[in-house]
């Protein structure tokens, strides 16, 4: 079940959609700039929580236009199909190797800063079902004691799942934060799915 809604931007002059998704985990919320994906929206079991997030994503001066179910654009319907695959417990490829892009869909990342783009390309390289500490990311990124910033950098990321920062966790074992609106219990979730449906399981490996 895939609910199409319209913001119309009155300042900006261009238009948002954004796709109300059902997965098995509850409901997702996804922004897209015609087939561009923007922002996409953990599940959340409360719909409305879901329908009220835009208008802190977007723009606090969003007009939302509630129109008929339509199918999402082509590289936003690839996704939602993907997602929906995901939470049902299938291994998903999210960042396909075939593809000459990086990404196997077409995303935005311009507004973030140059060391977020750094942090999210490292965050791709971990395989689906292990994990990863703040302190590997940041070495890998090449600031070794910029820990906290990886988080931070992780708390915006616009684009969870198809950058897994959610499979990123403190050195001495706990989960750290997460800013999605289930928060650590989301998180643990979806380490868990993962790591039920990896083939063979994979062990958790911190990466030291």
């Amino acid at each position: 079940m895939t609910r199409h809604i319209n913001y119309v931007l009155g300042s900006a002059g261009f238009d948002m959609n954004y796709y109300l998704i059902k997965t098995s985990l509850g409901w997702c919320g996804l922004i897209s700039d015609n087939d561009i994906i923007k922002t996409l929206i953990l599940p959340s079991p409360d719909k409305s929580l879901i329908l009220k997030t835009p208008k802190t994503r977007v723009s606090p001066q969003n007009k939302a236009l509630v129109r008929p179910t339509v199918p999402p654009r082509r590289d936003c319907g690839r996704f939602v199909r993907d997602l929906k695959k995901y939470f049902n417990g299938k291994k998903v490829d999210f960042w396909n190797t075939k593809i000459l892009t990086p990404y196997p869909y077409k995303i935005d990342l311009r507004d973030r800063s140059n060391f977020e783009r750094k942090v999210y390309q490292i965050l791709r390289k971990i395989p689906y079902g292990q994990i990863r500490t703040y302190q590997w990311v940041a070495r890998r990124v090449g600031s070794p004691r910029a820990s906290r910033a990886v988080g931070n950098a992780l708390a915006r990321n616009p684009l969870p799942i198809i950058i897994p920062c959610h499979r990123v966790i403190r050195s001495d074992g706990s989960l750290g934060k997460f800013s999605a609106s289930g928060g650590v219990r989301l998180k643990e979730k979806l380490l868990k799915l993962e790591i039920q449906t990896s083939d063979p399981r994979p062990r958790f490996h911190r990466g030291r």
